[in-house]
């Protein structure tokens, strides 16, 4: 009994926070989904003191939808997780700064990832390429091999990606953060 009485009542205002979140993060996910959603309208719909909730909810699924392009697929949900940033925030000119020099990070990343696995894939076929002298020698035979089809080739790739998402990745959520702290 002496615990139960000393436990602290959580406010009102948490409780609101902690129901409402969700609801905004469903409507971002929404949003996100379905290309004529009207997320103003619904966000507008929460009682003007509550609204700030569910604005929030809607923040963190765009911002947790802002990722390094790895494709095209990713580089369109960049863009409509901005599009719904640009109707949620107050301050649109500096949202609009940061989204360029998000947009600059995009293309560098690209630039960066194109360039890497140009000189990742030479650096290999190099490595590969003693082996296969070799085995020309005792077969007789001249051996081509492609150096993406090698076993072992993806695994060193994917650890030199991780290599670079890791630098990339702070640079976005300092972005991410610029945003979040945005009006």
């Amino acid at each position: 009994m002496e615990r139960f009485k000393q436990r602290k009542e959580v406010p009102q205002s948490e409780i609101e926070r902690m129901e409402l979140i969700p609801q905004g993060q469903a409507l971002a996910a929404k949003f996100l989904r379905e290309k004529e959603f009207d997320i103003l309208s619904e966000v507008e719909k929460q009682a003007g003191d509550l609204r700030k909730y569910i604005i929030e909810g809607v923040q963190e699924t765009f911002l947790n939808n802002l990722q390094m392009p790895g494709d095209k697929d990713t580089m369109e949900a960049n863009k409509k997780a901005m599009e719904g940033l640009l109707l949620i925030k107050k301050n649109k000119n500096a949202l609009k700064e940061t989204f360029g020099q998000l947009e600059h990070l995009f293309q560098y990343y690209e630039r960066t990832m194109e360039q890497a696995f140009g000189q990742f894939k030479e650096r290999y076929a190099a490595k590969m390429s003693a082996s296969l002298k070799k085995l020309e020698q005792r077969t007789g035979q001249k051996i081509k091999a492609d150096p993406e089809k090698q076993p072992g080739f993806r695994e060193e790739w994917m650890r030199a990606v991780s290599g670079i998402n890791n630098q990339y990745e702070q640079l976005l959520r300092e972005q991410k953060e610029k945003i979040r702290a945005l009006p």
